[in-house]
Order: C-alpha cells, then sequence, then structure tokens
C-alpha cells in the first residue's frame, strides 16, 4: 500500500509539473469555452489524445501484422495447392501402391506360415 501511495503522488506530481511545462514552456494552450484549461486539464486532455493514438497505432500494426500472416498463408497454400496439383498422379500411385504392398503383404506372410507348417 505504501509503495501505492508513493506511486499515486509522483504520478499527481508529474502531472501537475508537466501540465505547467505544456502550458508555459511550449506555448500550447487548450482554449475550451472561450476559457483556458488549467495545467491538470492540459495534460489530462494531451494523455487522451495519447492514449487515443497508442490505441490507433495497435489497430494499425494488428491490420499490418495480420495482413502479411494472412498472405503467408496463402502464399503457403497456393505453392501446395500447386505441388499437389502437379504431382497427383505420383501420390495417387504411391497411395496405390503402398496399399496393395500392406494387402499383399499380410497374405503372403499368412501363406508363407501355412505352407512352413504343412511341411514340418
Amino acid at each position: 500500500m505504501k509503495n501505492f501511495l508513493l506511486a499515486l503522488v509522483i504520478a499527481i506530481v508529474l502531472m501537475n509539473c508537466l501540465g505547467s511545462v505544456v502550458e508555459d514552456l511550449l506555448g500550447m494552450h487548450l482554449v475550451m469555452s472561450d476559457e483556458l484549461l488549467s495545467p491538470w486539464q492540459n495534460i489530462a486532455v494531451f494523455s487522451i489524445v495519447g492514449v487515443v493514438l497508442a490505441i490507433v497505432g495497435f489497430v494499425v500494426a494488428l491490420s499490418v501484422v495480420g495482413t502479411v500472416i494472412l498472405a503467408i498463408g496463402a502464399v503457403l497454400f497456393a505453392l501446395l495447392l500447386a505441388g499437389v496439383s502437379a504431382f497427383w498422379p505420383v501420390i495417387v500411385i504411391a497411395i496405390a501402391i503402398f496399399a496393395l504392398k500392406k494387402r499383399n503383404s499380410a497374405s503372403y506372410e499368412h501363406k508363407n506360415e501355412q505352407n512352413m507348417s504343412h511341411t514340418l
């Protein structure tokens, strides 16, 4: 709790100082309803603007990253589709040979076991 109160006091002092700096040193004055805003109101408005800009930047960054990931996925899917379409006869023949070999080898072993039992 002590650290929280200390952080709160530091934040209040910094907001007051930064509001004064923005208002006095930089010569930036926000006017609403024909009245100058206080240093607290200045820093609050600039903080809100900063948060909005950070959110917009986050959305743009996610959009760019999402677009890049989607494009990479589309390229990989297109390459996979092109590879399968180019070599589908080879793939079908390989699957057929694998299926027939496995089926034939099982029956061949069974026949060999029967022949071996008859010869003994």
